[in-house]
């Protein structure tokens, strides 16, 4: 359990709200009576208390990690679940989920479908194109498009695209679908319109794109509004585990730009362990379907928050920065993963000491393409001359399973490494070993 105290934590609601206050506490005690929070709280030696219940008793309640999410085992969650289960089948799906940190494998999550059209304007769109890779993440959207067919008596058509597995070949046909939105990652739309050019004849017709899933870079937003001028971007910040956690309205994008977010109004979201510069990680509490609920869930995100009024009403922003022992970030056509930058780096462990990554975006020509950049700190003073280490590295690091840094290079998809020496890294409580620069 994470260490902390209240002072250098922070809960983004109102905690003057008798109404909150109430509704959390009557939520608690629901969720105490299921096999899952009954295993996590005796695991914690926790013992809910009504009486007790205020908010400085809440951010003390024990906090949950992916890790442990996988020792309490996915069957005490079907058996809380069985009965909203049988009710509804269409309404749910079993999704995995990547390992937070090095420690943790993919965890297979029962997930409710209806979440992922809450508060979202997709019922406004009849034919929606759907970019993603994971074939779960599709069907789970094309799910929650026919659920919405049957509850409003409406017609939503959708067609999902492999955006990894694009070719020239497809554009006459995606094209003929005639798409009016398209939900996908800033990645994957990024990389399908600067690797394909002609494919702007698919989205000359979309007149919205719903992002999530990933950071929106400053330069993927700049390029995405120059290439689709009248198309209306929505971005929110979303989570396999607890699905909505922010929201970006209109407001936020004119004040801040991209990764702004207010708290989803039907999550609780908490800050904890903040540091001096004012940044913590992102615990979440997501209360509905109560089978389904996340109690104080540690997302593994860093950010900070501000309390100022918005135009929209809310009350609180917070902006990410990323993510403590991030695992990877989707680049343009390619997966950066930690681990492998691990492995070549353990190649020159005589040289180097410790690593520092730093994922962004380039433009060039009109388009936009990757770029990695390690900060590297050498164990002596003599180092191996920085041309050759450039090279040895991304003639080694493999950013597709069949491609290396230096291929994609080669084949101008990928700008080309960049390294910098460092004398000392900042002692960082946070631990962001590999990050998505986003300016």
């Amino acid at each position: 359990m994470l260490k902390m105290s209240i002072s250098n934590s922070l809960i983004l609601k109102n905690r003057s709200s008798p109404y909150e206050l109430k509704k959390t506490r009557n939520f608690l005690a629901q969720a105490s009576n299921l096999a899952f929070w009954q295993l996590h709280f005796a695991n914690h030696r926790f013992r809910f208390e009504p009486k007790k219940f205020n908010w400085d008793y809440w951010m003390h309640l024990p906090l949950i990690t992916k890790e442990e999410i996988l020792q309490i085992q996915l069957e005490n969650r079907l058996q809380d679940a069985q009965k909203i289960v049988k009710r509804e089948p269409l309404r749910f799906v079993l999704q995995s989920t990547s390992g937070t940190s090095k420690q943790t494998g993919p965890v297979l999550f029962l997930k409710n479908v209806d979440c992922l059209i809450d508060d979202e304007s997709h019922d406004r769109w009849k034919r929606m194109l759907i970019l993603y890779q994971g074939r779960a993440i599709s069907l789970r959207d094309v799910i929650a498009a026919i659920r919405r067919e049957y509850a409003e008596r409406s017609v939503m058509d959708t067609l999902v695209v492999n955006p990894f597995r694009f070719t020239s070949n497809m554009i006459e046909a995606i094209s003929e679908f005639n798409a009016d939105s398209t939900v996908t990652f800033p990645a994957s739309v990024s990389y399908v319109t600067s690797s394909f050019p002609e494919s702007r004849k698919i989205f000359r017709p979309i007149k919205n794109v719903f992002l999530s899933g990933d950071f929106l870079s400053k330069k993927q937003d700049l390029l995405t509004r120059k290439k689709f001028r009248k198309v209306i971007i929505d971005i929110d910040y979303i989570m396999t585990e607890v699905d909505s956690i922010g929201t970006c309205c209109k407001f936020l994008r004119v004040r801040y730009g991209t990764n702004a977010y207010h708290p989803f109004r039907q999550r609780l979201v908490e800050i904890v362990n903040i540091d001096d510069r004012g940044y913590g990680e992102v615990v979440v509490t997501k209360m509905f379907p109560l089978e389904l609920s996340f109690i104080r869930y540690r997302t593994g995100d860093v950010a900070r928050a501000i309390r100022q009024s918005c135009a929209c009403g809310a009350q609180w922003t917070l902006f990410l920065e990323g993510r403590q022992n991030m695992d990877h970030v989707k680049g343009l056509g390619v997966l950066i993963a930690r681990t492998e930058i691990d492995r070549v780096i353990h190649t020159f462990g005589k040289e180097i000491e410790e690593w520092r990554g730093e994922v962004r975006e380039v433009e060039k020509n009109g388009a936009l393409l990757g770029e990695l950049t390690l900060l590297l700190k050498p164990r002596k003073k003599k180092m191996v001359q920085k041309h050759i280490l450039k090279s040895a590295i991304s003639q080694k690091l493999f950013l597709t399973p069949r491609k290396t840094l230096a291929t994609l290079v080669s084949e101008k998809k990928f700008m080309p490494l960049k390294i910098e020496f460092v004398g000392q890294f900042p002692v960082d409580a946070k631990n962001v070993l590999l990050k998505k620069v986003l300016n």
